[in-house]
C-alpha cells in the first residue's frame, strides 16, 4: 500500500470505529433512560462489559449527555466528522452549561472542528465557552475549586506509581515553586541525583515528616513476602496492598522496620490457609487473614483494595457465622449493591465467590495466590 491507500484506509476504518461507538452510545442512554430512578442499575453493565464503577459512571453521563444536551455532536461522531475524544471534549466543557448554552457552543465549535486536533478542538471549546457565557467563568472557578482531590494512579510495573493533587492553579504553582526551591537548593555536586529526582524526594519527605521533621510519620502497609525471600533464598516477587507486585528487594526493604505475622499458604495453588493468631486478639487477624486472602473487593472487576472495603457476611449474620469461610471484602459501593439489590451472592468455598445479576448473567470471583503465580512444584 502506498501512503494515498494507507491514509485512505486509516480514515475509513477511523470512521467505521467511531460509528459503532455512537450506537454503543445511544444504546447505553437508552438503557439509562428506562433505568431512571432505579438504584445501582450500572452494576449489571460494570460486571458485564468488565469496566470498573467509575467507568461505567463516566460513560453513562457521557451517552446521556450526547443523546440529550449535545445531540448534534453525537451526530458528528456517528457519521465519523469527529472522534470520541473529540465528542467527550465537547461534553466536558459544556457540563456546567445550561442546554440552551451547550446548544450554542456545541453549534460554534463544529462549525470549526474540520481539520483540528483534539488539543486544537480543546483550545476553541475553552474559548467559545467564555465567550458564549462571560458571567459563569466565575462560577466555574468555583465549581472546579470544590472538586479539589488528591489521589493514587497505580500501574503496577516495576515498583513505581504516581501520586498527584488537583489544585487551584496560583497554589498547584506555589507549591512546586516550593518544591523546586528546595530540590536546587539540595543540589551538590556530590549528590548524583537529577533535579527532577531531587524533587520527586522532597515532595515524599515533606509528606512523611512530623510537623517538628524530627521524624517520620508512621503510616501502616501491609506487604506479603514469602520466608524464603526475606531470608534471601528466593527472589520472588512480594504484594503491597493497594499497589500490586514488588521486587523481592523492595519487599525486603519494607520488612526490615516492620510488624510480622505468620500466613500459611497451599503449596500448589497459592490460596491462603491460615493466618496466625498470637499477635492480635481472634477478630482482628480474622480480618486481616481475609484482607490477605481476598486482595480487593470481591465484587466482579472492582479493584478497590481489601483493607479499604467493607468486611461483609456472604450470608448476613446472626444466620451465617462470622468465619473465613463466610467473610468477604466489598467496597462501600458495591456493598451497597449487594444489600439493596437483586444481585445474588454465594461463597461455596472459603474466598471462591460466586455472583448472578438482576438479568440472570453469572459471575466468579476466584482466590488469588497470596504472591503472584505459585511455585510449579
Amino acid at each position: 500500500m502506498d501512503a494515498v491507500e494507507v491514509l485512505d484506509a486509516l480514515a475509513y476504518h477511523q470512521k467505521q470505529v467511531a460509528y459503532h461507538q455512537a450506537q454503543g452510545l445511544r444504546i447505553l442512554a437508552d438503557y439509562a433512560i428506562a433505568c431512571e430512578g432505579e438504584e445501582f442499575f450500572d452494576a449489571e453493565i460494570a460486571a458485564g462489559m468488565c469496566w470498573t464503577s467509575r467507568w461505567t459512571s463516566d460513560q453513562i453521563a457521557l451517552a446521556l449527555d450526547l443523546a440529550t444536551k449535545l445531540p448534534r455532536t453525537l451526530d458528528a461522531l456517528e457519521k465519523g466528522d469527529i472522534d470520541l475524544y473529540k465528542a467527550r471534549v465537547v461534553h466536558d466543557k459544556t457540563v456546567p452549561l445550561s442546554a440552551g448554552l451547550a446548544a450554542e457552543v456545541e453549534q460554534r465549535v463544529l462549525a470549526k472542528a474540520e481539520g483540528k486536533t483534539g488539543a486544537q478542538l480543546r483550545q476553541l471549546a475553552s474559548r467559545v465557552v467564555m465567550r458564549v457565557d462571560p458571567d459563569g467563568h466565575q462560577d466555574r472557578a468555583e465549581l472546579r475549586k470544590a472538586q479539589r482531590c488528591t489521589g493514587l494512579s497505580v500501574t503496577p510495573e516495576d515498583g513505581m506509581a504516581q501520586f498527584w493533587a488537583y489544585l487551584p492553579a496560583a497554589r498547584a504553582t506555589a507549591c512546586y515553586e516550593r518544591v523546586d526551591t528546595i530540590a536546587r537548593g539540595l543540589q551538590t555536586p556530590a549528590d548524583p541525583r537529577t533535579v527532577d529526582q531531587i524533587r520527586a524526594d522532597v515532595v515524599a519527605d515533606l509528606l512523611l515528616a512530623t510537623p517538628d521533621k524530627t521524624s517520620a510519620v508512621k503510616v501502616e502497609l501491609y506487604v506479603t513476602v514469602s520466608a524464603a525471600t526475606l531470608l534471601g533464598l528466593s527472589e520472588q516477587p512480594g504484594e503491597l496492598a493497594g499497589y500490586g507486585p514488588i521486587s523481592a528487594d523492595l519487599a525486603r526493604e519494607l520488612a526490615g522496620d516492620a510488624t510480622w505475622r505468620r500466613l500459611l499458604t497451599d503449596p500448589t495453588t497459592g490460596e491462603a490457609l491460615e493466618f496466625g493468631t498470637s499477635t492480635y486478639r481472634p477478630p482482628a487477624n480474622l480480618r486481616r487473614f481475609v484482607w490477605t486472602r481476598d486482595r480487593t473487593c470481591r465484587f466482579p472487576g472492582c479493584m478497590r483494595p481489601a483493607y479499604k472495603s467493607d468486611l461483609d457476611h456472604t450470608v448476613p449474620f446472626p444466620e451465617g457465622p462470622t468465619s473465613e469461610a463466610n467473610l468477604g471484602p466489598f467496597c462501600r459501593h458495591h456493598h451497597r449493591v449487594k444489600h439493596r439489590t437483586a444481585w445474588e451472592v454465594s461463597q461455596p468455598e472459603p474466598g471462591r465467590f460466586h455472583f448472578r445479576s438482576p438479568a440472570g448473567k453469572t459471575y466468579q470471583r476466584e482466590p488469588e495466590p497470596v504472591l503472584g503465580d505459585p511455585p510449579p512444584f
